[in-house]
């Protein structure tokens, strides 16, 4: 294998930008509220709907991402699940009570509210639809750099093979593990011959079917960390048995795995049409 499983992993983990943060949202904790997070109340006249986001393998509480969710007007909790706190230091094995947990904490926050939009990128965006695929309290999901299945999680010790990146009643859910058959030229070569490779029998598929509202997918043509574009379209594929949804793929060719950052950057068209979406436009 050409790239080693260390080098991979501390590309993987710096993979976020840096930006200022100005806003002041409330801090959550595990002991006080049984998450780890931000929240960015709005104002009493907001009627928008609420968000929860959820950050990929950088871990840590997802404030780039959330505060511009915030600053649209939409109360919005930024919820940590790994490498924060109290919580666990790496990303395997999560359990999904956890998020259980944060919704319920922002429905009694909102409980004229019917539902939740759940936004995510990378592994927080193979959250996101595993999490809508579940529960029918989320209509609205925006994935970043998506994925189709489960994947294996992350481990900072390179030579300890990971079990799955998620778990439930202390079992770990299916998922595909990190199975190359060749020479590794880079991440998005491990992560296809891995796809490629699977031998779940299809259980590590995420059930997107079962999702009841609109999904828009976001997808990079130069994404080099996996294959965001095609798993789109599968995604895309896969909610077209369901005629509750409806599945949206907005593919750019020429932009990496999170989109250069641009659905970050006022100026920027891929912004406007990010904040679009998870107005429900």
């Amino acid at each position: 294998m050409k790239l080693e499983m260390k080098h991979f992993l501390l590309f993987l983990f710096s993979f976020v930008p840096v930006f200022t943060l100005s806003a002041d949202p409330q801090a959550l904790s595990v002991e006080q509220d049984g998450i780890v997070g931000h929240y960015y109340q709005q104002p009493a006249n907001s009627h928008k709907q609420p968000v929860i986001v959820l950050g990929g393998s950088e871990g840590g509480i997802p404030t780039k991402l959330a505060k511009v969710i915030a600053e649209n007007g939409h109360p919005t909790l930024a919820v940590a699940y790994f490498k924060a706190d109290t919580l666990p230091k790496e990303l395997e094995k999560i359990p999904l009570t956890y998020f259980e947990k944060a919704t319920a904490w922002l429905q009694q926050k909102h409980p004229a509210q019917k539902h939740i939009a759940l936004v995510g990128w990378s592994k927080g965006a193979e959250l996101a639809l595993l999490l809508a695929s579940r529960d029918t309290v989320f209509d609205r999901v925006i994935a970043i750099a998506p994925s189709s299945v489960v994947w294996a999680g992350i481990l900072a010790d390179w030579q300890t093979v990971p079990g799955s990146s998620w778990s439930e009643n202390d079992k770990e859910l299916p998922f595909v593990a990190f199975n190359p058959t060749g020479p590794v030229e880079g991440l998005l070569d491990l992560y296809s011959q891995s796809l490629e490779n699977r031998n779940d029998g299809g259980s590590a598929t995420i059930p997107v079917e079962n999702i009841r509202g609109n999904v828009v997918l976001y997808s990079g043509g130069m994404d080099e960390i996996w294959p965001s574009s095609s798993m789109a379209i599968s995604i895309c594929q896969g909610m077209t048995r369901n005629e509750l949804s409806r599945c949206k793929h907005v593919d750019s060719p020429k932009l990496d795995h999170l989109l250069n950052y641009k659905m970050l950057a006022p100026s920027e068209d891929l912004y406007k049409q990010f904040i679009q979406s998870v107005d429900g436009k």
